[in-house]
């Protein structure tokens, strides 16, 4: 059962997906994980600004490939981060085709980039889910990813208009670098609504498919 679909804390995480870098990652138990590249790190990751180095791009489908790794990502567009947008779109396009290969959903960092990410969803036309992690901004740019058909991904920092507006079967939950706990963020998450959402984020968390013991 996944309630936590993005979390930054040490494993083990009890119903959570750790975000991770590939980079000399090892599976832990039956721990969930997601790995990508991060846009803020390609500058390390990235060989003459542009193209992913071939050595980085190896350990990443490795790590895609384990069993207990059931997302890629996060990865995606950061525009107010800085660095070249050539890079972040084409490290996101190479990770949102490994996604679809690898049939696991995909974690997306999205920041004044919802323009830029929905279209590369228009042309790739992906089958697997494209979750906007932390999503906190405001209603007009929820209604953009959901009229895309992406999912949305709420934490402790959320506009309450954009949770009203998200269809209960598009609904995930995620700590994130939160000190609250997963519940504690839903509790806010049905205070503000007015609703049950538990048992819908439970739902939606069988998008993810459960990692194996090892």
């Amino acid at each position: 059962m996944i309630l936590d679909c993005h979390t930054h804390r040490n494993a083990p995480a009890a119903n959570a997906i750790i975000s991770t870098s590939p980079i000399g990652f090892a599976a832990q138990g039956c721990q969930a994980w997601s790995a990508g590249l991060h846009p803020w790190d390609l500058d390390l990751f990235c060989a003459d600004n542009l193209r992913i180095k071939d050595e980085i791009w190896v350990e990443l489908v490795a790590a895609a490939a384990s069993p207990c790794v059931v997302a890629i990502g996060e990865c995606g567009i950061d525009l107010s981060h800085g660095g070249i947008l050539a890079t972040q779109m084409l490290a996101f396009r190479k990770q949102a085709l490994l996604a679809e290969r690898l049939k696991k959903p995909l974690i997306i960092h999205a920041v004044k980039a919802h323009d830029i990410i929905t279209g590369m969803k228009r042309d790739l036309q992906p089958e697997q889910p494209w979750i906007i992690h932390g999503f906190r901004n405001k209603p007009t740019i929820a209604e953009i990813y959901l009229k895309a058909g992406c999912w949305l991904s709420f934490g402790e920092k959320f506009s309450p208009e954009a949770l009203d507006i998200t269809p209960s079967d598009r609904l995930l939950a995620e700590t994130d670098e939160s000190t609250l706990s997963i519940d504690a963020i839903i509790m806010r998450l049905e205070e503000s609504s007015q609703k049950d959402l538990r048992d819908n984020i439970i739902k939606n968390g069988n998008i993810f498919k459960q990692p194996l013991q090892l």
